[in-house]
């Protein structure tokens, strides 16, 4: 059964691989192998490789560039897609940008800045796709990039094609009301600037995040969401808890809400830290901390 399932979903996607270790996929470079790993260039393939996960009753997992997620040691039994070809092109038309889901958010933060436009300066250093941003509203504690969205395009489980406008869209922090849904693409509205003033911007705040984040690690980005009125990181450093490592996992010495993979590290050691780091925030605070990144599989 696996061959058959195998051989239709090649004929149906760009590109197809079996028992394909999803480490090599994500920015914590942790995760088991996935049943099937398949990359699609156009719409026309994706709604061929949902309608195959429904026929076959396969789980179905969109990975972006593997930031933000945590994907458990023995994989993924299922179908992980990745958006590529047709779903990374982008393209401007004053000051709205038109961009697949699958696009480089670092590229289209340098690229907007090179326009001359303004809006997703605070979006610089956040690794992963555009898809992935809107999903998680990625962001700072001001600005969220879901303030930028004027509507998004998207597929749905049934593998039907929509267009949201923004009066159906609702954002809140680090949330957005798509889960049911695959994102393909998406149309921002940003402001014009001066280009100078736009880049220096930018390069200002990637220093800072630079300085204040363990950058270049083996990490999801932040793990738990701040609390309100609070910094998880803050609450996490008071509680003694910089520095910890199991196995080879370890809370950043630079930014406590990080965990780093040192080179050795499994889901299961990062699972223990964040364990722990419950446990001792909701003991000392009464603060029960929530997860920012997800948990794929076990």
């Amino acid at each position: 059964m696996k061959a058959a399932i195998a051989a239709h979903l090649s004929s149906a996607v760009a590109r197809l691989k079996t028992d394909e270790p999803l480490n090599e996929h994500t920015t914590f470079h942790i995760g088991g192998p996935a049943r099937y790993y398949a990359e699609v260039d156009t719409a026309v393939q994706l709604e061929s490789a949902i309608k195959l996960c429904y026929r076959y009753k396969l789980p179905l997992l969109v990975l972006g560039s593997g930031s933000n997620v945590l994907i458990g040691d023995h994989g993924f039994d299922g179908v992980v897609l990745r958006l590529a070809g047709s779903f990374t092109d982008f393209r401007f038309d004053g000051q709205y940008l038109h961009s697949g889901a699958g696009a480089s958010l670092g590229m289209l933060v340098n690229r907007s800045a090179q326009e001359g436009l303004y809006g997703m300066e605070h979006l610089c250093g956040i690794p992963g796709t555009l898809g992935g941003a809107i999903r998680g509203n990625a962001g700072s504690r001001e600005k969220w990039i879901g303030e930028l969205v004027e509507e998004l395009e998207v597929m749905t489980l049934a593998a039907k094609s929509e267009i949201l406008p923004r009066s159906a869209l609702e954002f809140s922090y680090r949330r957005f009301n798509g889960e049911n849904m695959i994102l393909t693409g998406a149309k921002l509205l940003l402001k014009k600037g001066l280009k100078n003033d736009i880049l220096m911007n930018v390069g200002a705040l990637m220093n800072r995040r630079t300085d204040t984040q363990p950058a270049g690690k083996w990490c999801a980005g932040s793990i738990f969401k701040n609390p309100p009125g609070d910094s998880a990181g803050r609450l996490i450093e008071s509680c003694g808890l910089k520095g910890l490592t199991l196995g080879g996992a370890k809370i950043s010495d630079i930014h406590a809400n990080f965990i780093i993979n040192t080179g050795s590290a499994c889901s299961r050691d990062v699972r223990a830290l964040i364990a722990i780091v419950h446990g001792k925030v909701k003991e000392k605070y009464g603060i029960q901390l929530e997860l920012e990144i997800e948990l794929i599989g076990e």
